[in-house]
C-alpha cells in the first residue's frame, strides 16, 4: 500500500507504468465496446455483475432506444454460470409498483432460494425502472413502457446476453400497479408472454369498468386465445381482486389463485411480511414478502411449470 501511495504522490515507477498504462487501455476498449452497443457508462461499471448470491446481478443500467431515442433504465439479472453458448434463456420480466420503488435484489434472493431448493430453474429476469403511475401503459404519464420494453429493450437483451425468443419461455410479472400491468400485457401481448404473475394488483382492475385504473377489456375480447394461451397466477396480500375473479370465473378462464395467512401468527420473527417498526402488525403488501413463504415458493413452482424447457 505505501508503494502505491508513493506512487501516487511522485509518479509511478517503471515497474507499475506498464500496468496503469494496460488497465487503461482495457478500460478504453470495454468504453468503446458499450458505445458501439448502445450501453451507457453506467451499465459500462457494471458489467462484471455483481453477485447477488451466485447469479450475476447488475444495477443502474440503461439504454437508449433505437425506436424512441428513451434512455431505458432497468436491473438485470443473470443466472449462475451464464453463457451465450448455452442459451437461450428463459426469461421473467418483473414490473414495479406505482411508486416505482426496486425491489429486485429481495425478489432474486428469493427466487435463488427457491432454485436451490430445485423449485426452479435458470432464467435471466429483467426489471424495468422508472415508470411510476403509468400503470405500465404507452401514453401514461409522458412515457411509453410497452414500445420501451417489448420492442426495443427485449430484442436488445436477446442478442446481448441470449435470452429467448419463444413466448413458452417468457413470464411477465409485477407488484401492485406492476400486478396490474402483468395483468394487462398478459391479455395484450400473448404473442410474447405465455405466463403472468400478479401479486397483489388492486380493486382496480377491470374488464367492464371503462373508468377504472387499470382496464383490461382484452380478457372478453380474446376469452378463447386467453384461455388457450395465457397461465395467470394471482396472489392476494394486503389488496383485493374478487370482483375481477369474479369476471374471470364469469368467462371460464382459468387462473391460479393464493391468498396470503390473515393470522398474524403464520409469520415468524423477522419475517418479510411483517412491520419492521411495528412487529406485531402485517405488511403483506411489498414484493418480499409476497415471493417469500409457501406461497413465494409456490409462485416460483408456477413458473417453472408454465415454462416449456
Amino acid at each position: 500500500m505505501s508503494r502505491i501511495i508513493s506512487d501516487l504522490k511522485h509518479g509511478p515507477s517503471l515497474p507499475f507504468a506498464p500496468v496503469v498504462a494496460l488497465g487503461c487501455m482495457r478500460l478504453l476498449v470495454i468504453l468503446a465496446v458499450c458505445v458501439a452497443l448502445g450501453i451507457s457508462s453506467d451499465e459500462a461499471s457494471a458489467l462484471p455483475g455483481n453477485s447477488l448470491d451466485e447469479g450475476q446481478y447488475q444495477k443502474a443500467l440503461s439504454y437508449k432506444g433505437p425506436i424512441t431515442g428513451d434512455a431505458i433504465n432497468y436491473t438485470l439479472y443473470l443466472p449462475p454460470g451464464h453463457n451465450n453458448d448455452k442459451g437461450p434463456y428463459p426469461v421473467i420480466v418483473f414490473l414495479h409498483g406505482a411508486g416505482g420503488g426496486n425491489a429486485s435484489s429481495e425478489v432474486m434472493q428469493n427466487y435463488e432460494s427457491a432454485r436451490k431448493e430445485g423449485v426452479i430453474g435458470d432464467f435471466a429476469v429483467v426489471f424495468p425502472e422508472k415508470y411510476e403511475a403509468t400503470v405500465w401503459r404507452d401514453g401514461a404519464k409522458g412515457k411509453r413502457p410497452e414500445t420501451n420494453i417489448l420492442k426495443e429493450l427485449l430484442p436488445f437483451l436477446q442478442k446481448q446476453y441470449n435470452l429467448t425468443t419463444n413466448r413458452r419461455q417468457r413470464v411477465i410479472m409485477g407488484f401492485s400497479m406492476g400486478a396490474a400491468g402483468s395483468i394487462f400485457w398478459g391479455a395484450k401481448h400473448l404473442e410474447v408472454f405465455s405466463t403472468s404473475i400478479a401479486l397483489d394488483p388492486g380493486r382496480g382492475t377491470s374488464i367492464t369498468g371503462e373508468e377504472s385504473r387499470n382496464y383490461v377489456p382484452q380478457y372478453a375480447k380474446k376469452t378463447q386465445a386467453i384461455r388457450a394461451l395465457l397461465k395467470l397466477r394471482l396472489v392476494q396480500g394486503a389488496l383485493n381482486t374478487g370482483r375481477f375473479r369474479e369476471s374471470l370465473d364469469h368467462l371460464k378462464i382459468p387462473y391460479d389463485f393464493a391468498q396470503l395467512p390473515k393470522n398474524i401468527a403464520s409469520y415468524p420473527a423477522g419475517s418479510s411480511c411483517l412491520n419492521r417498526k411495528d412487529p406485531a402488525k402485517k405488511f403483506l403488501h411489498n414484493p418480499a414478502c409476497l415471493t417469500a413463504g409457501p406461497w413465494g415458493k409456490d409462485t416460483w413452482a408456477y413458473v417453472e411449470k408454465s415454462t416449456q424447457r
